[in-house]
């Protein structure tokens, strides 16, 4: 057992795939020591069973009911005494040396508040994701990108596709498939707003954490990302994710 590590993560499971073990596997294979916890929300699942027996360092911690993704990721807060908290998705695989690199760019960089990474499709194609602070313009363009017309340029400019990035750049967006922040930060921002089920609670995060300091895209960190997107696929993924964003735009208004 780990005592002050530097690093803590946390991945929220809900019926995770098989492929959650790979990303546990990348986590124990890390060239630094981490302090993994794993929020269950669905304990009906042997997943974490098979997590605990793979990794008998992990701290499985087995909730009633689904709490979403925020609220899940808030039950570590109280127990950390890392100097970085990783939030980590279980479709993800990464390199052994990757968590140790983020770390020394922030121990480098003070006033980087969170780090987000470069990430990659399973067939090592970009996964161009949001690097700006949410727009109406920008979301839509998400949805209506195949359309043509303004929709792909908008997409570009919202992920920063339209941009030769190779050099750390400020951005106003983390994705919380694998975001690293300070520790003392996210208890200074009291984790995640709860009121975010699914979707925006790493936007709204976001826009928090730039009070801190900086959020800073790192196109040399690399991770793959299968990213199936099964739940925006349903009716009631599509109702929770129109839901968050309504929250989001009550919360800070809307821009367009």
């Amino acid at each position: 057992m780990l005592t002050d590590p530097k690093v803590s993560a946390c991945m929220v499971l809900y019926h995770p795939p098989a492929e959650a073990l790979r990303a546990v596997s990348c986590l124990q294979e890390s060239d630094l020591p981490i302090d993994f916890y794993a929020v269950d929300n669905s304990p009906d699942d042997p997943m974490a069973e098979r997590i605990r027996w793979m990794c008998p360092g992990a701290k499985i911690l087995p909730q009633e009911k689904n709490l979403g993704f925020g609220r899940a990721n808030n039950v570590v807060l109280p127990l950390l005494t890392s100097r970085y908290h990783l939030m980590i998705n279980p479709d993800v695989t990464f390199p052994p040396d990757l968590i140790s690199r983020m770390v020394a760019y922030m121990d480098a960089n003070p006033d980087v508040v969170i780090l987000t990474p470069r990430v990659f499709n399973p067939d090592g194609t970009e996964q161009f994701l949001p690097k700006m602070q949410p727009t109406v313009r920008y979301l839509l363009s998400g949805r209506l990108e195949r359309l043509g017309g303004p929709f792909p340029r908008l997409r570009a400019e919202y992920t920063l596709a339209d941009q030769n990035i190779a050099t750390p750049v400020n951005v106003g967006f983390a994705t919380g498939c694998f975001l690293l922040i300070r520790t003392g930060a996210l208890r200074q921002l009291g984790g995640f707003d709860e009121r975010f089920f699914l979707y925006q609670e790493d936007s709204d995060l976001s826009r928090r954490a730039m009070q801190l300091g900086r959020i800073v895209y790192h196109p040399e960190m690399c991770l793959t990302h299968s990213w199936a997107r099964e739940n925006t696929r349903t009716l009631r993924g599509n109702l929770r994710q129109i839901s968050s964003i309504i929250k989001f735009f009550m919360k800070w208004g809307i821009a367009w």
